[in-house]
Order: structure tokens, then sequence, then C-alpha cells
């Protein structure tokens, strides 16, 4: 039995993934004044497919999810981006402290990567990898605290 002070993590899978997409879609469709063609051209798909898409009805490519990704941006990937974080075994989200000192770790080794030559270099990244990718679910985990009214 679970307690009632204990938060339940979203359920990931595979409907939630495709209502994620839908919704911002849906979103995005109303607020940009677009028609299913006009998402379809972004995506280089049919109107139809765009539609199914829009309605959670089908599952979205690779390369259609990039290229709505990349004209979108977070208002594409937002609800997508939540349901990842909050579903995460171990509990949603890091406690803003731990996230405030993940994100100052990361600050911190991009500062002293500098401090010799005023560049990071490929190497310097891959050996603070760890501490930026603590930082980006950090900074992930603030974002996913905006909920977006529909």
């Amino acid at each position: 039995m679970t307690r009632q002070s204990t938060p339940q993590r979203s359920i990931f899978s595979a409907s939630k993934v495709l209502e994620a997409i839908a919704e911002e879609l849906t979103i995005i469709k109303n607020e940009d004044g677009l028609t299913d063609a006009d998402i379809g051209r972004v995506l280089g798909k049919s109107e139809d497919q765009a539609a199914k898409y829009r309605t959670a009805t089908a599952e979205m490519g690779v390369v259609a999810y990039a290229s709505a990704k990349r004209e979108w941006n977070g208002r594409f990937t937002g609800a997508l981006d939540r349901l990842c974080v909050n579903s995460r075994p171990g509990g949603a989200a890091m406690h803003d402290r731990k996230a405030q000192s993940a994100v100052l770790e990361a600050a911190l080794a991009l500062s002293q990567a500098l401090e010799d030559d005023d560049a990071i270099s490929p190497e310097e990244v891959r050996d603070s990898r760890a501490t930026l990718e603590r930082a980006r679910a950090a900074i992930d985990a603030q974002l996913a605290k905006l909920v977006r009214a529909a």
C-alpha cells in the first residue's frame, strides 16, 4: 500500500509517449494556426500521417521526430521530456539543492577547462561528460516543473 505522502511517478508506456507527442502537436497546431498538411510538410509526411501523430494513433519515426524537434524544439518535446523525467525509476526529479550543486559543478568544470587556453576541447568535454550529464538532468528536472496549460 502506498502512503498518501509518497508521490506516484508517471507511468512510462508506448501509449503515454504517443499521447505526449500528440498533445504537443495539437498545441502547436492551435497556437500557430497550422493544418495537418502544414505539420506534415515539416515532418516530411502526408497530411493523413500528421493527423495520426496528432491524435496518438501512429508511432512517429526518428527522422520525423528529429524534424519536429528541429522546427519546434522544446515546444514539441516538452510533454515527452516531462514524461521521461517524471517516470524515471528512483523518483521523478532530483531535489532542488542537488540540482543546484550539479549545475554549479558543471559550471566549475567548464571554467577550469577554459583556464589554460580560453577554449574547451573535445577531450575536456569527454573528461567532464558525467558532470555535464548530471547538470543536464538537473536542468531537465527544473524545466519539467513547467506545466503547459492545454
